[in-house]
């Protein structure tokens, strides 16, 4: 590249792998009494915590709790007001989401006739989690 003088310019790429140039790193290894004889590498790039939280919560096994709370939320939109009043959802067990219904004529109804429409509805929301539906009387009523 010519300069004002038709001089060619060079200019170089610096690849800094340190934080700190030898002579400033020398003076604060004296000030701070600093064992090290290379100064420490710059950092990473930043990761932002929504990130780390994500693998660690896939790690740990926690996001299918995280999402059985968000199926939860949705559970009167998915299952229609009148049988949200006697269902909630369960846990999880594979593919198969097991839903607790509150008392056995209900049970009985939904085993029968809504099962379908309510997976249905599910899977819409959950897309290829959800394979089936197991209907079982819920253990905290009584």
């Amino acid at each position: 590249m010519p300069g004002r003088c038709g001089v060619k310019l060079m200019r170089y790429k610096s690849i800094r792998r340190y934080k700190y140039k030898p002579v400033q790193w020398a003076v604060l290894r004296e000030r701070e009494q600093i064992a090290e004889s290379k100064p420490p590498q710059e950092r990473p790039e930043m990761i932002e915590a929504g990130q780390i939280l994500e693998k660690v919560v896939k790690e740990l096994g926690l996001a299918s709790d995280h999402w059985l709370t968000r199926l939860a939320d949705e559970w009167p939109q998915l299952a229609g007001e009148v049988v949200a009043k006697h269902t909630r959802p369960g846990r999880l067990e594979g593919k198969t989401l097991v839903v607790f219904v509150d008392n056995s004529v209900w049970l009985s109804e939904l085993s029968r006739f809504g099962k379908e429409q309510l997976l249905a509805n599910i899977k819409k929301q959950a897309g290829r989690r959800i394979k089936d539906l197991r209907l079982q009387l819920d253990p905290d009523s009584c």
